[in-house]
């Protein structure tokens, strides 16, 4: 295992270093063209000292495009220093990163030195090579533990064979001291009977039981509740038609109020106008426009009675529907306090039936749990008892 996994580290290691060494080529081919670019500014600054060096100083006059020219190559040199400052400090940055990848480097190296030797390789080996030799170490390792396994499963094995036998001795030891076979196995066969019975009758309790269960959850399930919603809505149905018909007896009571004072008005102004005919009759100056027709008189007469008694069988009708809204009303808060009650009884009901349910189905859980260990224990005990008559069977036969 360690083989294996010094194995995958000089792998990692050896990736590493191949990228450091790309690396440092790269900052390699950056310096040389920086230490060109330098060399160039450098000369061309040596050159222009000379040449002014060469020149004597003298009073010459120059025209104003010469200065202007003379002016541009100025910021351009001035430019030119800014880029090489720019360009040493770039320098300088690569060659300390240079430096650090050369560390770097020879750090890997003497690692990947150091892996080769831990795995005993000479440094000539090819990444085929060191692969096949993980492999190996990898297939060795898993040989190893199938060999391990085995070995365990070796030992399960004969600890269990060992028990076996120490059984199998038990029972030739305990069949050696037996004497009397027929009785044995008459008793082992009225034990099988008894064991029968009882299993019989554990069965016949337990479907008795369950058939008990589903009778009182049928019942259960026959006692529905109330449905309070639907009486909550016939009786909000009943207020709704009830407020209807009393807005609506309200909207012809209004009319009729209305109509009866416009009666009213004018039965007012006939009034006034008949007084005026008789005070004109009695003062000798009746004309023949100033009569008053008796029929119209007797017709608006007979109007008014009739629309006060509208008026009072429209209130009378009125207190009747109000009447009926407020027993609706009461109606309504009884119902909602009925429905409260009875959704606490069901809630209360149906919590009782639920423990009950579940205390019975637990019950019988249980019940069916021990059945089913005594049934086993009887099916092992018969298993026991047939293969002792078996045996015993045998052993008579032979002697």
């Amino acid at each position: 295992m360690e083989t294996a996994e010094l194995a995958r580290a000089f792998v990692s290691v050896e990736e590493e270093c191949r990228r450091l060494r790309s690396e440092v080529a790269i900052l390699e081919r950056a310096r040389r063209y920086q230490n060109e670019e330098l060399s160039s500014l450098t000369l061309s600054s040596e050159q222009g000292k000379i040449l002014s060096k060469n020149f004597k100083g003298r009073t010459i006059f120059i025209p104003i495009e010469a200065v202007g020219e003379v002016n541009n190559k100025a910021g351009e040199l001035h430019l030119l220093v800014k880029e090489r400052e720019r360009l040493l400090r770039e320098r300088s940055h690569l060659e300390a990163a240079l430096q650090d990848a050369t560390v770097r480097t020879t750090q890997a190296e003497e690692e990947n030195n150091e892996f080769k030797r831990i795995i005993g390789l000479t440094g000539g080996e090819t990444m085929a090579t060191i692969r096949e030799m993980t492999d190996a170490v990898a297939l060795k390792n898993k040989l190893r533990l199938d060999i391990v396994n085995a070995l365990q499963d070796r030992e399960v094995i004969q600890e269990t064979l060992k028990k076996q036998n120490n059984y199998l001795s038990s029972m030739v030891s305990e069949l050696s001291t037996t004497d009397n076979i027929e009785s044995d196995r008459a008793n082992a066969l009225n034990q099988l009977s008894e064991k029968q019975a009882e299993l019989k009758s554990i069965r016949d309790e337990v479907a008795a039981m369950r058939r008990l269960l589903r009778r009182k959850e049928a019942l259960l399930e026959k006692e529905k509740p109330v449905d309070e919603l639907a009486l909550i809505k016939s009786a909000e149905t009943d207020r709704t038609v009830a407020l209807y018909k009393l807005d609506k007896e309200r909207e012809a009571v209004r009319v009729n109020d209305l109509s009866v004072c416009h009666r009213a008005a004018q039965i007012a102004r006939l009034e006034r106008r008949i007084e005026m005919i008789g005070d004109a009759v009695g003062g000798d100056e009746s004309l023949e426009e100033e009569r008053v027709d008796a029929d119209l008189v007797e017709q608006l007469r007979k109007e008014i009675i009739s629309l006060s008694r509208l008026h009072f069988d429209g209130s009378a009708h009125l207190e009747l529907l109000d009447s009926d809204i407020s027993d609706l009303d009461r109606r309504a808060a009884g119902l909602i306090r009925t429905t409260a009650n009875v959704r606490k009884e069901m809630k209360r009901i149906g919590k009782e039936h639920k423990k009950y349910t579940n205390a019975q189905r637990k019950e019988l859980e249980v019940e069916q749990e021990a059945t089913e260990q005594e049934i086993k224990q009887i099916e092992k005990e018969v298993e026991a008892l047939r293969q002792m008559s078996a045996r015993n069977g045998r052993s008579k036969l032979s002697q």
